[in-house]
């Protein structure tokens, strides 16, 4: 099923539209058992690099986010100028080769009939596209994980095992992903050379992606500055250090707020604008959740507190592990929104007794 995603400006473009994959559920089901069972040979066996944070038990985008935003402190306070420069695997899910991704498998270790079984698992699939109520004939899928999959996000995180292994023989920068968002993090003594770096860095895991059937989507590829404490943030500015990649593809230098799993980072590691964007999502949730109250046999108090505690909650406090600070009086600013802030607004609503 193929749904359009909300204000998009072209819908005659592919971009604009989200595809819904519908699996069988008893196939569901043994894929994931077998990926328990893959899992744990990668936890026993230490197969996956410590940079790739996604598809691994007791790993989120949270301690992804967290190691970074370390490497940005403690670079800062060594006097040293930090480049971060984001991108994103374009289609990753849809471009995996399934002859690659078994050779993977071999090489890891995996016995032979788990080889066999992955590539038959991958090879010989046909979809139907739906958009309304048009249905199109069965065609045959040649590449890419089935979506929706249990097994599909840690076939995709041993794909790209090799691009860490590659990183991992940089010198002042390294690579870290979260299945398909990559950072690339540069440390030098000038702003030039370190942004110099992390392009550097790009280019070379582009030329892996291009070997590997894969590409980097240009619009999602971008580049942050971190200068030290006690220096001028005005000598970043908006300039572009010959940062060109690609076919002339041109990588240029945010100043204001960056995102990164969610949580949105500033030069200077000020978290006002991440707080205000999460108090203002927690403020529409309970707007848009406010019409479960509407009727006069609603929701009672304990089961509005659920509600509240299962999406407002989460919502305001999101990455509070990283921006969360005592020494910068967050602890008062928290409590204030969770207890007076919130009610007050449920009660504007009318959906708070």
């Amino acid at each position: 099923m193929i749904l359009n995603k909300p204000n998009k400006p072209d819908y005659s473009l592919a971009k604009a539209y989200r595809p819904i994959s519908l699996l069988e559920c008893i196939a569901k089901l043994l894929e994931k058992i077998v990926a328990k069972r893959v899992n744990a040979d990668i936890i026993s066996a230490d197969l996956l690099p410590m940079s790739q944070f996604g598809s691994r038990p007791k790993h989120n985008a949270i301690d992804a986010v967290a190691t970074l935003v370390h490497k940005i402190q403690a670079t800062r306070q060594t006097g040293n100028v930090g480049a971060l420069l984001l991108f994103d695997i374009s289609g990753f899910f849809d471009n995996v080769n399934p002859e690659r991704a078994t050779q993977v498998f071999c090489q890891k270790g995996f016995p032979d009939n788990v080889c066999r079984w992955t590539q038959s698992f991958l090879t010989g699939r046909k979809v139907s596209l739906k958009v309304g109520s048009t249905l199109s004939e069965p065609c045959e899928v040649h590449n890419g994980t089935p979506q929706g999959s249990p097994l599909s996000p840690i076939l995709s995180a041993l794909y790209t095992a090799s691009l860490l292994d590659l990183a991992s023989r940089w010198t002042h920068r390294d690579l870290t992903l979260y299945v398909d968002d990559g950072a690339i993090f540069s440390v030098s003594k000038t702003t030039a050379t370190a942004t110099a770096s992390a392009i550097q860095g790009l280019e070379q895991a582009l030329g892996w992606l291009s070997r590997n059937g894969l590409s980097a989507d240009p619009a999602k590829t971008e580049l942050m500055v971190f200068t030290p404490r006690r220096s001028n943030p005005n000598l970043v500015g908006g300039h572009i250090y010959g940062a060109t990649y690609g076919n002339n593809q041109r990588v240029t230098t945010i100043t204001t707020s960056l995102r990164y799993l969610g949580v949105h980072l500033t030069p200077t590691l000020k978290w006002d604008t991440h707080v205000d964007l999460m108090v203002n999502r927690a403020r529409s949730t309970i707007r848009g959740i406010s019409i479960l109250g509407n009727s006069i046999r609603g929701l009672d108090f304990m089961n509005w507190r659920r509600v509240y505690n299962a999406l407002v909650i989460p919502t305001l406090t999101y990455g509070a592990q990283v921006w969360y600070s005592a020494s910068k009086n967050w602890s008062s600013v928290l409590n204030f929104l969770i207890v007076l802030a919130i009610p007050h607004e449920l009660e504007r609503v009318g959906t708070y007794n």
